[in-house]
């Protein structure tokens, strides 16, 4: 079994650096435990990021091609229970030392869950989402983001819980950020071109419908919150729904490059925290951009 976690540890760094490059496996790994160490003398104020090493551990598993190939092997949960016991090891030394034995014992409850709960057919799921932007229900099956719906009543739980508000926050940030997926796509110039709508009804009808289906996605948190009576959150609830829209603006003024469009968005909202929501005063400048965009591209060649 030890044999077997080498090689999975192997293959996953094969990901990143190439083969045989030890010098790259030992910055990696420098890099993860100065991670956990700066999370660990800042624990107060960064213990919520250690919830970003669960989710990736719930996306690898849930894209993970070897599972049959693992299945072969009697002791195959267990195995993949050791795999991301080690990897998560660092951080269950945190809890330790901070005395934190309700995460402690919940993440490995949780980790079990995850290794037992059947594969869902996600082609079968029945999606809620409005279709005028049909990469919703695409990007949803493509990177399997209904797994992650599940955990946010969890951390929502735990920051009550804790009295955490930071917590709430982190789960506002993940909604958000799974709201923006699909406008991180694009569709094709001939979809553009053979809209009925004008460019201005056309982006209209985009917010419309980022704003429904983001709606959809927070609505049991803010009903929750509304129970809790915690209004001041509700409040920042609908910044949930404005940043998919930014996005969108985003995608339309840099529609022939994603890569700028991610690099703006990154900028974009870590500027708008930082300087208390300056850059919007350019929402103005990109909504122009945008529709100019869709124009070129509906009445190009005509």
């Amino acid at each position: 079994m030890i044999k077997i976690l080498y090689f999975l540890f192997l293959i996953r760094l094969r990901k990143i650096i190439s083969k045989d490059d030890f010098f790259g496996i030992t910055l990696i790994l420098l890099l993860y435990f100065s991670i956990v160490f700066v999370i660990y003398k800042n624990y107060n104020t960064l213990n919520n990021y250690m919830f970003l090493f669960f989710l990736d551990i719930v996306i690898n598993y849930v894209n993970r091609k070897d599972l049959e190939l693992l299945r072969l092997n009697k002791n195959f949960k267990t195995i993949l229970f050791c795999e991301y016991f080690i990897y998560l090891l660092p951080f269950y030394i945190v809890f330790l030392l901070k005395k934190e034995f309700v995460l402690f014992f919940g993440f490995i409850v949780l980790k079990i869950i995850l290794l037992n709960v059947p594969k869902i057919n996600l082609k079968t799921i029945p999606y809620p989402f409005q279709l005028f932007n049909p990469f919703w229900h695409i990007t949803f099956r493509k990177y399997k983001l209904i797994y992650l719906v599940p955990i946010i009543p969890f951390l929502i739980y735990i920051s009550i819980d804790y009295r955490n508000e930071n917590i709430i926050y982190f789960t506002f940030v993940l909604l958000a950020l799974i709201s923006c997926m699909p406008s991180f796509e694009r569709e094709r110039f001939e979809e553009i071109k053979a809209s009925p709508f004008e460019p201005e009804k056309y982006l209209f009808r985009q917010f419309k419908n980022s704003i429904i289906n983001t709606s959809l996605l927070i609505l049991p948190i803010a009903i929750v919150l509304f129970f809790l009576l915690k209004w001041n959150l509700l409040l920042f609830l609908l910044v949930v729904l404005i940043i998919p829209i930014i996005n969108i603006l985003l995608k339309y003024t840099f529609f022939t490059n994603s890569f700028l469009q991610q690099i703006a968005f990154v900028f974009f909202v870590g500027l708008t925290v930082t300087m208390f929501g300056i850059p919007l005063l350019a929402i103005s400048y990109l909504y122009n951009k945008s529709i100019k965009t869709i124009n070129i591209i509906k009445y190009a060649n005509h």
